[in-house]
């Protein structure tokens, strides 16, 4: 994975956590990522398997954002819905 795309990667995840999808993410080695749910459970995932479940994920988040059932917690945002 290119830096540009591991980059996007923790953006997407980090964005995930901070807007309260997920408890936690870390890089394991070799090229794995470890994500919390708020279940408590933890999934082991390939880099490309950590790519296709941060887009879904972000995917789902944003259709929920969109559809107005939940208010993005983003800094700086201050549209009222």
């Amino acid at each position: 994975m290119s830096a540009a795309g591991r980059d996007y990667l923790t953006a997407m995840l980090d964005v995930l956590v901070y807007e309260n999808v997920l408890v936690a993410w870390r890089r394991m080695p070799p090229g794995e990522y470890l994500v919390v749910s708020h279940e408590g459970e933890e999934f082991r995932l390939t880099t490309r398997e950590a790519e296709m479940w941060a887009q879904g994920a972000f995917a789902v988040y944003l259709a929920l954002v969109d559809q107005r059932r939940i208010t993005p917690r983003i800094p700086g945002d201050t549209a009222q819905n």
